[in-house]
């Protein structure tokens, strides 16, 4: 298998980030994640607002843009932009070699592009693991009412996920592995993603 890329999909503050980097570092290959791949938009090209509009949050997105500018959503979206400048940035950094990419939809961006194993994993938790997590990190104001944002943004990432989609983020059946870090260590995830890509 020449080009593979390790597609991960998280619950908000499961940890699916943290274990997309030691996947990366473990198997040494390249990692992409939002900043990453904003890096890779301005490096072939790409506006990095237009890259940016959805941000795994297409509803608050969208209704900023209407209010905004009312014929940037006309300009933009429905003339396929801002889907295309996602799947460039994407294409371009799976065709470089194995990766693992986390959240933009990754695993069905890349599903059909041929030459590219695409594994699509799901890191989980329990939410009030999720939520002790979120009020430990050095996220800037907080809200008061914690869990009621944590569920906001998993709420943000299934409609951006399913907006051309088939409804099924974070359904066990639509990835090749699905994890929750409340009953499993971070490492022991990690080892069970490595063990897999190197079996392929």
């Amino acid at each position: 298998m020449k080009k593979y890329v390790i597609a991960i999909g998280r619950e908000y503050c499961s940890g699916g980030k943290e274990i997309g980097k030691k996947v990366a570092e473990r198997l040494g290959i390249a990692y992409f994640d939002k900043d990453e791949l904003r890096e890779r938009s301005r490096e072939i090209g790409i506006d990095e607002g237009l890259f940016e509009m959805f941000d795994e949050q297409p509803t608050r997105s969208f209704l900023f843009s209407v209010v905004m500018d009312p014929y940037s959503i006309d300009n933009a979206v429905n003339s396929g932009k801002v889907l295309e400048a996602q799947r460039r940035v994407i294409e371009n950094a799976a065709d470089e070699g194995p990766c693992v990419i986390v959240g933009r939809r990754a695993d069905k961006i890349l599903e059909d592009v041929e030459g590219i194993e695409v594994i699509p994993v799901f890191i989980g938790a329990d939410i009030e693991d999720r939520v002790e997590r979120y009020l430990k990190s050095d996220a800037s104001d907080k809200p008061r009412n914690a869990r009621r944002f944590v569920e906001q943004r998993d709420r943000e990432r299934a409609s951006y996920y399913n907006f051309l989609g088939d409804g099924r983020w974070g359904k066990a059946s639509n990835y090749a592995m699905c994890f929750s870090t409340s009953k499993m260590s971070e490492d022991k995830i990690c080892d069970v993603i490595c063990d897999y890509v190197k079996s392929l």
